[in-house]
């Protein structure tokens, strides 16, 4: 449930960082990477990670096998940052993928 929780954080903070005038969906996503703390030594290695999030996800593995892959395969990266590429990505590449929530404001 935390990591679910820390991914819609995640989510939530990707939508404030997008720029407005970016070039594509590829510099949409290093640079939301780069507005949440996210860092890459290489942007076309990022670019395809953030691809096999969408891959992964649409061949039915769950956000958190991912989470847990983009981790392993990134040895310095701390789980945190690695769901926030995780969000980042799903939010780039694949948004139909992510957990849709919704506010309950109790009885009406």
């Amino acid at each position: 449930m935390g990591r679910l929780l820390m991914l819609v954080a995640a989510v939530a903070l990707v939508g404030m960082a997008a720029p407005a005038h970016a070039d594509g969906m590829d510099d949409q996503f290093l640079a939301a990477l780069q507005a949440t703390g996210v860092t890459y030594p290489d942007p076309a290695r990022a670019i395809a990670a953030g691809k096999w999030v969408c891959q992964a996800v649409g061949q039915g593995t769950q956000m958190v096998d991912v989470v847990r892959t983009v981790q392993d395969r990134n040895p310095g990266l701390r789980e945190e940052n690695a769901a926030k590429f995780a969000a980042i990505a799903a939010t780039a590449y694949c948004p139909g993928a992510l957990p849709h929530t919704s506010v309950n404001n109790g009885p009406q």
